[in-house]
């Protein structure tokens, strides 16, 4: 085999070695790279001098001056669609079915997100209930409009996930920006996940990020150059595990290792994704922009 071929091969061999060893930390890093929550420490509470400044308790409907869904679309392995997003009893739900009377038959769900308002900074708290369903996860995020700034790291626009559900008694909190390519995440063992309500809290400040599930602080980036500093629309969302093939959603095609397929026969449908409020407060940074 002459040189230069030899050296194209080896060069093959350890891309795909990189692949393979990549592919192996993530399987690990999902099963097996988790913390779990002290349960002796002291609970946060929210300090007096924080302001509320917006809360919706779902009692007649969501706030339509504040939150709006994303309309009828192909999302990952579904569709997103209004009609899956509603309040019942006082409790904001997002819907996840199957549905087979409809033009395109497939798994439907929903979202609520800010079109209009842009926040940085502040303190942010949701009290919801997820339930254990294989292929999808339930989320309360920020988007920034444009991630894809490579100037700085994070604070020139970053995806803050203030919490995720998609592996069995787990929650991811993450950071991504620069495109995506740059990520910091946590995940975090929670044995009673599906047994009720819990809240999960964002405490976003200039000099950095406290994440807590209950009260507890779970996660803490005060890295400089890891703070956003840009204003983001918040997000309440279900996303279904899969790809848009051709235009068409197909949940056959896992886009998170561990999360499981929607289709598993374990799965019972629907399945409610039930929000009792959202808060948001003023910590003293808070910046809110109208767009």
């Amino acid at each position: 085999m002459k040189k230069s071929k030899k050296s194209k091969v080896l060069k093959i061999l350890a891309v795909l070695l990189a692949v393979i060893l990549a592919v192996a930390a993530g399987v690990l890093y999902y099963f097996f790279g988790y913390q779990t929550i002290d349960e002796d420490a002291d609970a946060f509470k929210i300090p007096k001098e924080y302001e509320l400044v917006f809360e919706d308790e779902f009692i007649n409907g969501y706030d339509e001056d504040f939150w709006a869904p994303s309309g009828m679309t192909v999302r990952r392995g579904g569709y997103w669609s209004q009609d899956q997003v509603f309040t019942k009893n006082g409790k904001l739900v997002i819907r996840t079915e199957y549905k087979d009377d409809v033009e395109n038959p497939g798994y439907y769900t929903g979202d609520l997100c800010t079109l209009h308002d842009r926040l940085a900074f502040g303190y942010y708290e949701i009290r919801c209930k997820v339930e254990n369903t294989r292929g999808l996860w339930n989320a309360f995020w920020f988007m920034p409009d444009d991630i894809y700034n490579y100037e700085q790291k994070a604070q020139d626009g970053s995806e803050i996930d203030i919490f995720e559900s998609a592996l069995p008694y787990r929650i991811q909190n993450a950071l991504y920006y620069d495109g995506y390519s740059g990520r910091k995440n946590i995940m975090t063992e929670v044995e009673d996940l599906y047994d009720g309500y819990h809240t999960y809290a964002l405490d976003w400040k200039k000099d950095g990020l406290k994440f807590y599930f209950d009260g507890h602080l779970i996660w803490e980036l005060n890295e400089p150059d890891l703070i956003p500093a840009t204003p983001a629309y918040l997000n309440i969302t279900t996303e279904i595990n899969g790809k848009v093939i051709d235009g068409k959603p197909d949940p056959s095609h896992i886009e998170w290792i561990g999360c499981g397929k929607i289709t598993e026969e374990s799965n019972v449908f629907p399945s409610d994704y039930v929000i009792d409020y959202v808060r948001i407060y003023d910590n003293g940074d808070l910046i809110w922009n109208k767009q």
